[in-house]
């Protein structure tokens, strides 16, 4: 799957939003597996590692908040 999504997508999908050129090094879910999401192309996005280390710390953020709060978003 991976080698996949750098054949249709070299570039880091967030940096290219970003007006930036950078090689995709890893495979994200755009919607966490934790939160629910497909484990498909459907939900999946090319990052470079500083992007995909950002998303991965404010999703694990995100986390943590989540079970303090019981799981719910107020």
């Amino acid at each position: 799957m991976r080698a996949a999504l750098f054949q249709r997508s070299p570039l880091c999908a967030e940096c290219k939003r970003q007006g930036r050129v950078t090689a995709a090094t890893q495979r994200d879910h755009i919607i966490p597996l934790a939160e629910g999401g497909a484990d498909d192309e459907t939900n999946e996005q090319a990052l470079c590692d500083l992007c995909h280390d950002a998303k991965s710390a404010t999703e694990s953020k995100r986390g943590r908040w989540q079970k303090g709060q019981g799981g719910s978003k107020v």
